[in-house]
């Protein structure tokens, strides 16, 4: 009698441990699904530009670095020439190794130099009104929404891979030295600031045309006029 006890409970914990076990299993997920051709033209409509007018001029002057400088120039040049080269070995290729040759750039925009001015084609200081206007376009246009549409978000975009800068808005302080810079590519529709702390606003579909309106409209011609034939 007690050897059928023990059998019938050690059956009854085997039944228990089973039934916990399939208790725990996890269901699995549902397979993903792409969006559709409606979802995407949905998050492509969110992702274009919308004017709010959210910041007043007073309060865009604020924004670093034009908290900071005595003068906002625009500028235009040529594509800096290459200056040196160097090869370094590379590893992503495992496992063969082959030497990659990178181009090194004489930059023109250094911190706390002087704007070799002979290497630009064109430049223009901003006045007060101007400076208004350039910070109307960064900082008061955005996404039309940035909202999840059925758990989708918009997707933000880096730009081309391409990158042959030739326009800037360039910060100077009274001795006329660079403090800060916004390098623009505006063909490859990148850029490159000067410091983390520097932003251009949100980058919704149109904004780098936008500034390349407003730059030709200032007197910027080079680097903003036709700028899909600059390479040929």
């Amino acid at each position: 009698m007690m050897y059928r006890t023990k059998l019938t409970f050690i059956f009854c914990l085997l039944c228990f441990a089973c039934f916990a076990q399939k208790k725990k299993q996890v269901k699995p997920s549902a397979p993903i699904v792409p969006p559709s051709r409606a979802d995407n033209a949905v998050l492509e409509k969110r992702m274009a530009c919308k004017y709010r007018n959210k910041y007043s001029p007073a309060y865009r002057l604020k924004f670093f670095p034009f908290n900071q400088n005595k003068m906002v120039m625009l500028i235009s040049f040529e594509p800096p020439e290459i200056s040196a080269e160097i090869i370094y070995t590379d590893t992503t290729k495992a496992p063969i190794n082959s030497p990659v040759k990178e181009e090194v750039y004489h930059a023109l925009l250094e911190k706390n130099k002087k704007l070799d001015l002979t290497r630009l084609k064109e430049k223009k200081v901003l006045s007060a009104l101007e400076v208004d206007k350039l910070t109307n376009i960064l900082y008061n246009f955005g996404y039309t929404s940035t909202k999840s549409y059925k758990g989708l978000l918009i997707a933000k975009s880096d730009g081309y891979r391409c990158y042959e800068p030739r326009n800037a808005i360039a910060f100077l302080d009274e001795n006329g030295l660079i403090t800060e810079y916004i390098e623009i590519c505006f063909e490859c529709q990148r850029s490159k600031v000067s410091s983390e702390k520097i932003s251009i606003g949100e980058l919704c579909e149109n904004k780098f045309e936008l500034i390349r309106k407003y730059f030709h409209t200032i007197g910027i011609k080079y680097g903003t006029t036709n700028i899909h034939n600059l390479k040929s």
